[in-house]
């Protein structure tokens, strides 16, 4: 049996496919397999991936005939893995040479639950100001977390990221997270719901600065493009996961330690939901009704907080959600459907003194949950140094060729 299961979500990735599989195979260390999860391509990938399946014994693979998307293809991967150690590679991305040795290396070593490492970025130029914010939160700190809470480490403390991609873990959490894990079908926060599980069931932690050891491919994503009304509605979806991660802690008595985790996630959600919405240049009620239709009516007070609404009187701020309903005419039953889906944001207007032009905060949401326990933190290690790694960046002109 191998030592090490490298595990590949596929979705129409032509370009890149071939550059990631043999980024795989070429690594030094060999005692590995390959897990490939076809998920219902239609661009050519499925044929790439059987080209490969042909001259490489070490690959296996499966496909999806309609995209069931990542989530669902990393779990029947994980189940079907048979190494001791698990790595997560995006088909876009690649491991640089040397990876798999070092990550092995440093689990072995620190006989961690998880270990991270280091790595670097490319990017078309154009797309400089947008990579720097988003590596800004890859920068690698030495640091280590042991017998503690991890979620609340990752969620919370912000000691490092959800991203499953610069990470090596022990199998037998990951099997014991996709067990217990709920299936829901996401295209977007993919990373996020899996890593949920994971850290919830490992006991240590640790963050390693090395040599780069993976290179994501930034650019094309939900990050850096303005949704059309669909991918908006499918990146909404995340909503859809949050009573699940919540049901699971309350099965395992789990819920009042984490109840900080879950408000965590759930404002870094809203918030990014609300700056999708602020990028769309045309608000259609389609869009509108989407963020309501997962998030609840509360989310156009965030919308409307952020664009600078609330410096004006209440009727105006109605005015607005009525505009936006009635930017495309729809039929009456739609719209009376949508306008019930706002009753509550409207109530709250109403609750506003008209006669105020000050600007006001968006009311606090009402929550059902219990009051924030925060877990013991006494045992969390200090950073072993202040030094982030220096995170690098390489500039691509065009795809590379297929």
């Amino acid at each position: 049996m191998p030592k090490l299961s490298i595990i590949v979500p596929i979705h129409n990735e032509v370009a890149y496919l071939k550059r990631c599989l043999d980024s795989i195979i070429s690594q030094s260390y060999k005692d590995l397999e390959i897990i490939c999860v076809d998920d219902g391509s239609t661009d050519g990938s499925t044929d790439i991936l059987k080209d490969y399946l042909n001259r490489e014994p070490r690959l296996r693979a499966t496909s999806f005939e309609r995209r069931l998307g990542t989530v669902l293809a990393r779990k029947l991967a994980l189940l079907d893995a048979q190494g001791e150690y698990i790595m997560f590679a995006d088909a876009d991305d690649m491991l640089l040479p040397g990876a798999c040795a070092t990550a092995i290396g440093l689990i072995e070593k620190t006989k961690n639950d998880i270990v991270q490492f280091s790595v670097d970025f490319e990017a078309k130029q154009e797309d400089l100001e947008s990579l720097e914010r988003f590596a800004r939160v890859f920068r690698t700190r030495a640091m280590e977390s042991h017998d503690t809470n991890i979620l609340y480490d990752c969620f919370v403390n912000h000691r490092f990221m959800h991203n499953l991609w610069n990470k090596i873990y022990r199998a037998e959490i990951c099997k014991a997270a996709v067990n217990a894990m709920p299936d829901i079908h996401l295209q977007h926060y993919t990373d996020l719901y899996l890593s949920f599980f994971i850290l919830f069931f490992a006991k240590s932690f640790r963050s390693v600065v090395t040599d780069a050891c993976y290179r994501y491919h930034f650019g094309g994503g939900v990050s850096t493009a303005v949704p059309d009304e669909v991918q908006f509605k499918n990146i909404c979806e995340v909503g859809k996961a949050l009573p699940l991660m919540e049901k699971f802690l309350r099965d395992r008595n789990a819920y009042e330690m984490n109840v900080s985790v879950l408000d965590a996630i759930e404002n870094a959600l809203r918030s990014d939901m609300v700056n999708k919405l602020l990028t769309i240049p045309n608000l259609t009620r389609e869009i509108i009704s989407a963020a309501i239709e997962f998030w609840g009516g509360d989310i156009i007070f965030d919308f409307l907080a952020k664009t600078g609404m609330f410096k004006y009187t209440c009727e105006s701020r109605m005015s607005l959600v009525s505009s936006l309903i009635e930017q495309n005419k729809a039929d009456r039953k739609e719209i009376a459907k949508l306008q019930s889906d706002l009753a509550s944001a409207q109530m709250k207007m109403r609750k506003m003194s008209p006669r105020s032009s000050q600007s006001l905060r968006a009311p606090a949401r009402a929550t059902s949950r219990l009051p924030h326990i925060s877990p013991v933190s006494s045992t969390i290690k200090q950073e072993i140094t202040s030094s982030p790694q220096k995170v690098s960046f390489r500039f691509i002109q065009d795809l590379p060729k297929v």
